[in-house]
């Protein structure tokens, strides 16, 4: 089977592994996979809005509401004025979550490391500056480029059908 018709669902496992063992690894933590991504993300962009992280999470507004909600009330993020939006919130980590965010980023590089296990330095770094060049086309792809679903199916099966007469 060529690379390309495996390659979408192995990185997908392997995400879905990573993830599996991080819950794994962090089950003493007393917070949410998604409650850790959002922590996690306002730590590498603090003062970021609601909206901002909603997208960012691929999560809808209100279930990041949700979400802000219990990790305001264990005391780990504040909501604050946005000065440029009266109706916008800027979120903030307290100094409560830095002992948690220090925490999470070891179970974080234990899980890789296990996951690393066996590749060489450089396999490593191939790997890497690969996942950077396939995310950063990924991130360019947007609707102008997506197909007619109904037409590619079309085409798949005219394809397919073709595949069949000439055998």
């Amino acid at each position: 089977m060529p690379p390309e018709k495996h390659l979408g669902f192995l990185i997908n496992d392997v995400a879905r592994l990573l993830r599996r063992a991080f819950d794994q690894a962090a089950q003493g933590c007393a917070l949410t996979r998604a409650q850790w991504q959002v922590l996690a993300f306002l730590y590498h962009n603090e003062g970021s809005n609601q909206a901002v992280v909603a997208e960012a999470l691929d999560v809808e507004p209100i279930t990041l509401s949700r979400h802000i909600d219990r990790l305001e009330a264990l005391g780990y993020v504040v909501r604050l004025p946005d000065p440029s939006d009266r109706r916008a919130r800027r979120l903030q980590l307290t100094e409560t979550v830095k002992p948690h965010l220090q925490a999470m980023k070891a179970i974080g590089n234990e899980v890789v490391k296990s996951a690393l296990e066996g590749m060489s330095e450089t396999e490593t770094e191939q790997l890497v500056s690969a996942l950077t060049v396939m995310r950063a086309n990924m991130a360019r792809y947007g609707a102008e480029t997506v197909s007619d679903c109904a037409a590619t199916v079309a085409a798949a099966a005219r394809i397919q059908q073709e595949e069949k007469s000439a055998s």
